[in-house]
């Protein structure tokens, strides 16, 4: 069994990765990505998400709690946990969450939103105390980026980040870009959330 902790500062995507996933399995639709196989969700728990204003037509929420996801691959039998705590670090409750989840997850994905400027994002981690010594990136919300050649602004993004790591004396394994809203137009980047998980898991349970 593999626990995957996925850490980031608040509204990176975080929450909505695990449900994409979930989604991903319920479709039969992990068997069809590259690497991909049969899989099934044994247990999803979201009730860690609050609602910051019950009135708004479009409902923000925060998580309190850690979100979870435990998956089994059908050919193996092998379960995995999907941990996702929230990044609100000003709050005692939230920040005992990424405490714990950095203590118990075998495997780490430091989450960044593609949105907002990166340096904002490294105040999360620099508070985070517990760390392996190799971890994976995820570059999330790749549709939400305003330049026009993406990937060229994420790679000097990505190279931000490795030095940031690398001066914890942190590795990062691999990184990956990802959308974690289903969006037809980048369903490359839906494909490669799916597979990040289920490659972590698969690739780590020696």
């Amino acid at each position: 069994m593999v626990n995957i902790g996925l850490l980031g500062a608040v509204s990176v995507g975080k929450t909505t990765l695990l449900r994409l996933f979930v989604l991903y399995v319920k479709k039969n639709k992990i068997d069809s990505i590259d690497g991909g196989k049969s899989c099934t969700v044994i247990k999803h728990d979201f009730s860690g998400e609050a609602v910051l204003n019950p009135d708004a037509s479009d409902k923000e929420t925060k998580t309190i709690h850690p979100n979870r996801v435990i998956f089994k691959e059908d050919d193996t039998g092998k379960n995995h946990t999907l941990f996702a705590p929230g990044g609100d670090r000003s709050r005692a409750v939230v920040r005992m969450g990424i405490i714990t989840i950095s203590r118990i997850a075998k495997q780490i994905v430091a989450v960044f939103a593609c949105d907002r400027p990166i340096e904002e994002q490294f105040e999360f981690f620099n508070d985070v105390r517990y760390f392996p010594k190799e971890i994976y990136v995820c570059f999330n919300k790749f549709d939400l980026i305003e330049v026009e050649d993406k990937d060229a602004y994420l790679n000097e993004i990505q190279e931000k980040v490795n030095d940031f790591f690398t001066k914890r004396k942190i590795i990062v394994r691999e990184f990956y870009r990802t959308c974690a809203e289903t969006n037809e137009e980048y369903t490359s980047y839906n494909d490669n959330a799916a597979k990040m998980m289920l490659q972590i898991a698969v690739e780590n349970l020696n």
